[in-house]
């Protein structure tokens, strides 16, 4: 993706070495956003049916990016639209269990909730599978793209929500910085296979 120098500015990191705006608190904040009384479904459902790729005719859309000031004229739209698409997608609906819930969930590493899929005392296999994780892991670009939202509608199948703060660095920050986005996949990495070893253990231990 070519930085233009508006975008060079928005990604100056700041002290604390967060990304401007705080990226991951703002996908938290869409996450909460969902569940509020007044927000409407028929926003919530627009966002589910969005296509990602597409978001053009889908008002919520346009509303909730204009809210956050990301309406910047770039490729990051797109990938405002996939976060969005995804937290839709994994916010429970009207008289679904836990509607209250968000998509978000701090204590809950996206890897780790990959393997467990909605079952904390799932054994020996992941609910997505390693194969799909190591698909996930080396995609870039469209395929990325992609497979994230087939990901994000396998996951909400298993009501598991995630630490959407960990998945919003992850999107943003492909062809972006580099560095980060190294970082944030090795962590879905290791927290996969950590809740992997953990599932192999004797439940005594």
């Amino acid at each position: 993706m070519m930085t233009t120098p508006q975008m060079q500015t928005e990604a100056r990191p700041t002290q604390d070495g967060d990304e401007p705006q705080d990226w991951g608190s703002i996908a938290v904040s869409f996450a909460r956003q969902m569940t509020l009384p007044n927000f409407s479904r028929g926003d919530l459902a627009g966002l589910r049916r969005m296509d990602p790729d597409e978001p053009g005719t889908t008002a919520a859309y346009w509303r909730l990016m204009a809210e956050k000031n990301l309406l910047r004229g770039s490729d990051v739209e797109l990938k405002w639209a996939l976060i969005l698409h995804g937290i839709a997608l994994m916010t429970p609906r009207a008289g679904e269990e836990g509607e209250n819930r968000t998509a978000h969930e701090g204590f809950m590493p996206v890897g780790k909730a990959l393997f467990l899929g909605g079952d904390a005392n799932r054994r020996e296999r992941g609910y997505y599978s390693e194969s799909r994780l190591n698909r996930l892991l080396t995609a870039r670009g469209p395929m990325l793209r992609t497979l994230l939202a087939r990901m994000f509608r396998m996951v909400a199948a298993s009501d598991q929500p995630f630490n959407w703060r960990e998945m919003a660095r992850f999107i943003l920050n492909e062809d972006y910085d580099e560095d980060r986005f190294e970082m944030a996949r090795r962590r879905i990495a290791s927290e996969y296979y950590q809740a992997e070893r953990r599932s192999a253990q004797p439940e005594s231990e």
